[in-house]
């Protein structure tokens, strides 16, 4: 079965949370460490910077939770030394690891290190202070994380702000109540990504189907499609969109009515395509085999 549009709130979930700053969000994130965590200790990047104006923002929450904390090595271009973090790692129990992404850059063995870190059940967490577009649209840092922390200020014209996301949510709480920006509790980097990937999918299914035309064969890089819009030749397109419907394959029929400006317009869009076009769902709760079934299912109204 395929719903008309996704419908699944638990999927691609990320929860969000509004601070006054990146410092601010990284003592919250410390504190719910320290629940379970105690006696805790948290290891940090060796090289951390201050200010008279404005102390440190990531040192600062550290010495204020009063937790024990240790420094692991870098390198010239603040490379992470990563068996000397697996040391440090492994000579304590439980400890909270910072990853620090400087600049807007990540480590060029970031996928190395995050690996280990969740194959070995390590709580970590990224500050994307710098980053957060490297997250947020590069899709490049921020989610292997337990937590993850941002500066809005730092790449919005903002005097201040920052954000935390829980990546790892309880959905036992209210999450909409929590966040003031909705949408950002979700991976849109994720959700763009599986949207073009049931695009392809379902194109190479529906490309040699007779009565059937593909009106955009070449998804660009940067397109998100909403949906798979078809036109159907040689059938009535809205028989079609009713009998896949009660089939249980939520297909729409986008724009099938121009408005009375356009009921006598000599235009292609509005005489022709607005009475043939019919559109395939591929938002993200659609699985492979869901649209291998719709498929055959079309071509059985078909008949072909």
């Amino acid at each position: 079965m395929i719903t008309k549009k996704a419908l699944n709130k638990e999927l691609f979930i990320r929860e969000w949370m509004h601070t006054n700053s990146a410092r601010d969000a990284w003592s919250k994130i410390i504190d719910e460490y320290k629940v379970l965590n105690p006696v805790g200790k948290i290891l940090l990047p060796s090289y951390i910077g201050w200010s008279s104006n404005e102390g440190s923002g990531i040192f600062d929450s550290v010495a204020n939770s009063g937790l024990d904390y240790e420094f692991y090595e870098l390198g010239l271009r603040l490379e992470i030394n990563l068996e000397d973090l697996k040391s440090k790692v492994r000579e304590n129990e439980t400890p909270l690891v910072l990853l620090v992404h400087y600049f807007g850059f990540v480590d060029l063995e970031y996928n190395q290190i995050t690996n280990w870190l969740v194959d070995h059940s390590i709580f970590f967490v990224e500050d994307c202070a710098h980053a957060w577009l490297t997250d947020l649209i590069g899709g490049r840092s921020g989610r292997k994380g337990n937590y993850s922390f941002y500066s809005l200020h730092k790449l919005l014209p903002l005097s201040t702000g920052g954000a935390m996301v829980n990546n790892n949510p309880n959905f036992n709480k209210n999450i909409a109540n929590m966040n003031p920006f909705l949408e950002l509790n979700y991976d849109l980097f994720s959700i763009f990504n599986i949207r073009r990937s049931n695009y392809k999918y379902l194109y190479d299914l529906l490309k040699d189907v007779s009565g059937v035309e593909v009106i955009y064969e070449n998804l660009e890089e940067g397109i998100c499609p909403h949906t798979f819009p078809v036109i159907v030749e040689n059938y009535d397109r809205n028989n079609l969109y009713h009998e896949m419907n009660e089939k249980g394959f939520g297909l729409v029929s986008l724009y099938h009515t121009m408005i009375e400006q356009l009921e006598n317009d000599s235009s292609l869009a509005s005489s022709n395509l607005s009475k043939n076009i019919i559109n395939f769902p591929i938002h993200q709760d659609v699985k492979k085999e869901d649209m291998e079934e719709m498929v055959i299912q079309l071509k059985k109204i078909l008949k072909v």
